[in-house]
C-alpha cells in the first residue's frame, strides 16, 4: 500500500487504496480561497456582461437518452442467422451537438455498424449518414479498479460532434452471419445519447487574436441526470426521452489556421508561479500564486548533461524511419479557422463571484501554477520552468519518493518550457458532474497519445464545447468518474486540462485500458484515421510531453517499462517496454490514435526531446 501526504490546510486529504492509487478527498476552503475572477477580467468565452449579469453564471447543458428499437422492415433479414437491426426513426428532438450510442454491459462489444443522421438547427438540412466509432471499450479504467467496477459504467461508442442539431435518425446494423451462419447479437439496452454542452457567450480576444464566438446548441431543457458533487450515478439507464440538465460555465473561443511551428522555439507568455511536483503535496496556501505576468523573453534551450535513464526508461535513440516528418510539413485540408483567440488569465482586484466547493477544489490543486479560479495556466520560459522544478525539489526533499524523482529531473535540466494550459474553469467544466475526489497514481513514466474520434467538423471556437460534450458523455452516458483523458489538444494547438486533480500531478486517467497507472493520456480532438493532424496540434503534443515527462526526468526518445493491468494485447501483470511517448495502439489492439496521427509520433518524440534541450 502506498499513500501520498496531502495537508489538510490546503485542499484535500489523501487516502491510499490497496491497488496503490490514491484518492484525494477535497475539503472546504477558506473564504479567501474561493474567489473567482472578476467579470470582464479575461475569463475565456466571456463578453461584456449585461447589467447585473456575471460571466461566471453557468449555462445549461443536457443529455437526452432515447432507447433504440427494432427498425421497421429490419426485423428479419433474408440471410439465415442474421440479427435484426435497431435504431431510432427520424424525429424532432431538443437541441444537441454531440451524439453517441451506449448499452448496458460495459465489456460487451458491438459487432456491427452504428450510423446517425442529424438535422442542422441552423439550416434544417439533414446530414448524410455518419459512422460512429464502435470499438471504444479500450478507452476505459483498468480492470479490477473501483472505477471499472462501478455499477454506473456502461459500454458505448465514441461520441461524434455534429454541431447544433434538432433532429436525429439512428441505425445499428449487426455484422452479417459468418460461414457457419452465425451472427453476434447486438448488446442489450441500446440507447442514443444526445448531448448539449450548453451555450457559450461571445468571447473576448486573446493575446494577438481577434474575438470569436463559441456556441453550443442553444437553450437546453430537462432535469439533471447527476445532481451534486460526488452524487452516486444511476446504474440503470434513465427514463425514455428524459432530458438531463446541468449548469455549465463558459469556455474559451480559440480558432486558428493550421500553420507550422518551429519545434525548437520556446513559447513564453509568462507568469512566474512555482511549478508543482506531480508527487508532491497539495499546496497549503491556494491563494499564494503570483497573479502578475512578466514580459515574455526568449530563453535558449538548456541541457548539457548526459542522459542516464534507468532500466525503466532506456534511451534507444531515434525512432523508426517511418516517423521522420517534421512538424512544419504537417498539413490538413479541412482546417480553415482563423488564428486562435486564447483566454487570458483570471484577473485580480475586482469584485469576484464565489466559486462552488467543487470548482474551488478543482482549481486549488493547480494553485502553485495559477491563482484560484484562473482560466488558464500561463506558459513559462525554459529557464523559468527549470527554476520552478528546482523549487519543487527543495520543497519535496530529496529523501522522499517525490523528491528523488524531482532530483533526477532537476540534476539534468531536461524539461521543456511549460506550455499554456486552459484550465477546467477555462473550458467550462461543470464540476458537479464528476466524482468529488481525485485519483492519483505513483508517477508518470509514459504518455499515450489518442484521437478523440469525435470528428473534425468543429472550429477552434467550438473546441471547449466539444470538450464539455466529451466530459458529459464520459461521466453521464458512460458512467465514468470524470473525463477519461488527462489532457486534450484542439486543431489550433490549444492545450486543455482534462481529468481533475492538477496538471502537474500524476492524475490517474481512464484512457488506455491496462496502462492507466503511471502514465498520462493526451487526446487530440478529431479523427485521424485518414486525415492528417494539423501541425499546431502535433507541435502542442510535443510541447506538452516535453514538460510533463520532464517533471519526471523522462526522455521522450527513450523507452519505459510498464506493467499491464490487463488488456487484449498484454495480460495482466506483464511487464512491457514501450516508447515513452506511445500511441494508444501500442498498449491495446485498437485503431486509436488513427493511422495519420500515429505516423507523427516520431516527429513528436524528436521535437519533445529538442524542447527538453537533449543532445
Amino acid at each position: 500500500m502506498r499513500s501520498i501526504r496531502v495537508p489538510l490546510i490546503g485542499v484535500a486529504v489523501a487516502v491510499a487504496t490497496a491497488s496503490g492509487s490514491v484518492l484525494a478527498l477535497p475539503l472546504p476552503l477558506s473564504a479567501t480561497a474561493v474567489a473567482a475572477p472578476a467579470p470582464g477580467s479575461g475569463t475565456p468565452g466571456s463578453g461584456t456582461p449585461e447589467p447585473g449579469a456575471s460571466d461566471d453564471v453557468p449555462v445549461p447543458g443536457s443529455t437526452r437518452s432515447l432507447p433504440l428499437v427494432p427498425l421497421a422492415g429490419h426485423e428479419r433479414s433474408a440471410a439465415p442467422g442474421a440479427r435484426a437491426a435497431q435504431g431510432l426513426p427520424r424525429r424532432d428532438v431538443e437541441p444537441f451537438s454531440m451524439v453517441g450510442v451506449v448499452w448496458e454491459e460495459p465489456r460487451a462489444e458491438l459487432h456491427g455498424t452504428v450510423q446517425v443522421r442529424t438535422r442542422s438547427a441552423a439550416t434544417g438540412a439533414w446530414s448524410p449518414w455518419q459512422d460512429l466509432e464502435v470499438h471504444q471499450h479500450d478507452h476505459a479504467a483498468d480492470p479490477g479498479t473501483a472505477e471499472a467496477g462501478s455499477d454506473a459504467v456502461r459500454g458505448g461508442t465514441a461520441p461524434l460532434w455534429v454541431g447544433p442539431s434538432d433532429g436525429v435518425e439512428v441505425r445499428v446494423r449487426p455484422e452479417a452471419p459468418d460461414e457457419r451462419g452465425a451472427a453476434p447479437a447486438l448488446p442489450r439496452g441500446l440507447r442514443v445519447e444526445l448531448v448539449d454542452p450548453g451555450d457559450v457567450p461571445a468571447a473576448k480576444p486573446g493575446p494577438g487574436a481577434a474575438a470569436g464566438k463559441a456556441s453550443g446548441t442553444g437553450t437546453a431543457s430537462g432535469t439533471a441526470r447527476d445532481a451534486g458533487a460526488g452524487a452516486e450515478r444511476p446504474g440503470a439507464a434513465p427514463a425514455d426521452d428524459a432530458p438531463h440538465d446541468d449548469g455549465e460555465a463558459d469556455g474559451p473561443a480559440d480558432d486558428g489556421t493550421d500553420t507550422p511551428h518551429d519545434p525548437t522555439a520556446d513559447d513564453p507568455t509568462a507568469q512566474d508561479p512555482t511549478a508543482d511536483d506531480p508527487t508532491a503535496e497539495t499546496p497549503t496556501d491556494p491563494t499564494a500564486a503570483d497573479p502578475t505576468a512578466p514580459d515574455p523573453g526568449a530563453d535558449p534551450p538548456a541541457g548539457t548533461g548526459t542522459d542516464t535513464d534507468t532500466d525503466t526508461d532506456a534511451d534507444t535513440g531515434s525512432d523508426p524511419a517511418a516517423d521522420t516528418a517534421d512538424p512544419a510539413d504537417d498539413t490538413t485540408g479541412s482546417d480553415t479557422d482563423e488564428s486562435p483567440a486564447g483566454p487570458a488569465d483570471a484577473g485580480q482586484g475586482a469584485p469576484a463571484a464565489a466559486l462552488t466547493a467543487e470548482e474551488s477544489a478543482a482549481s486549488a490543486v493547480n494553485a502553485d501554477l495559477a491563482s484560484i479560479g484562473a482560466t488558464e495556466i500561463p506558459a513559462l520560459t525554459k529557464a523559468q520552468t527549470e527554476e520552478a522544478l528546482a523549487d519543487t525539489l527543495a520543497d519535496a526533499g530529496s529523501d522522499s519518493a517525490a523528491g528523488s524523482e524531482a532530483a533526477t529531473a532537476a540534476a539534468k535540466p531536461y524539461i521543456g518550457p511549460r506550455p499554456r494550459i486552459v484550465t477546467r474553469k477555462g473550458w467550462g467544466a461543470d464540476e458537479k458532474l464528476r466524482e468529488a475526489n481525485f485519483l492519483y497514481t505513483k508517477s508518470v513514466q509514459a504518455a499515450f497519445v489518442h484521437h478523440s474520434a469525435t470528428g473534425n467538423n468543429y472550429t477552434c471556437a467550438q473546441a471547449p464545447s466539444v470538450l464539455r460534450g466529451i466530459y458529459r458523455y464520459h461521466v453521464q452516458s458512460m458512467g465514468w468518474r470524470d473525463l477519461g483523458y488527462n489532457f486534450a489538444i484542439d486543431k489550433c494547438g490549444n492545450i486543455y486540462e482534462g481529468r481533475a486533480g492538477g496538471v502537474a500531478k500524476p492524475v490517474q486517467g481512464a484512457h488506455t485500458l491496462g496502462f492507466n497507472a503511471n502514465t498520462t493520456g493526451i487526446a487530440v480532438l478529431g479523427s485521424f484515421a485518414s486525415t492528417t493532424p494539423p501541425a499546431k496540434a502535433v507541435t502542442a503534443v510535443a510541447k506538452l510531453t516535453a514538460w510533463k515527462l520532464g517533471l519526471h526526468g523522462k526522455n521522450p526518445r527513450g523507452k519505459s517499462t510498464l506493467t499491464s493491468g490487463g488488456g487484449n494485447r498484454y495480460k495482466k501483470g506483464t511487464k512491457v517496454q514501450l516508447n515513452t511517448i506511445s500511441g494508444h495502439r501500442d498498449g491495446y489492439s485498437t485503431a486509436c490514435p488513427g493511422t495519420k496521427l500515429y505516423g507523427k509520433l516520431g516527429t513528436i518524440r524528436s521535437a519533445a526531446a529538442d524542447y527538453q534541450g537533449r543532445p
